[in-house]
């Protein structure tokens, strides 16, 4: 029969523990290569995600200026028709003080249809 001695048996267990170290760094080296490539992954996703972002802001950004540019477009209109209520407000009060069409086209700029019109609503409503 075969009989090992102690430092045989010594051998043997030594051996058999480098296999079981091995075999765990293996697995442990496995583990690691998948964790590495679940995070390129992530990281492809996140760089996606933030070029898509990037992508929406710059869109946001010109919608933005083209909104402010209808807005100051606007505001410039809705000045315009102040002008022209407080010229036909002028051309009103001249009509009650008796002035004719060719006066209001001189002095207030309104067209002489419209200062025809006005003088001649003054009229009726005396």
């Amino acid at each position: 029969m075969f009989s090992l001695s102690l430092v045989h048996w010594l051998l043997l267990g030594n051996c058999s523990m480098l296999l079981m170290v091995g075999i765990f760094l293996w697995m442990l080296r496995q583990q690691n290569i998948r964790d590495g490539q679940g995070q390129q992954q992530q990281i492809a996703e996140l760089r996606q995600t933030q070029s898509s972002i990037n992508q929406s802001s710059i869109g946001l950004g010109r919608r933005i200026k083209q909104l402010e540019s209808r807005i100051q477009s606007a505001e410039h209109h809705a000045v315009v028709p102040d002008m022209e209520e407080a010229k036909f407000a002028q051309a009103s009060r001249l009509v009650g003080m008796g002035a004719s069409a060719s006066d209001l086209v001189d002095s207030c700029g309104v067209a002489r249809g419209e200062a025809e019109l006005l003088v001649s609503m003054r009229r009726r409503a005396s």
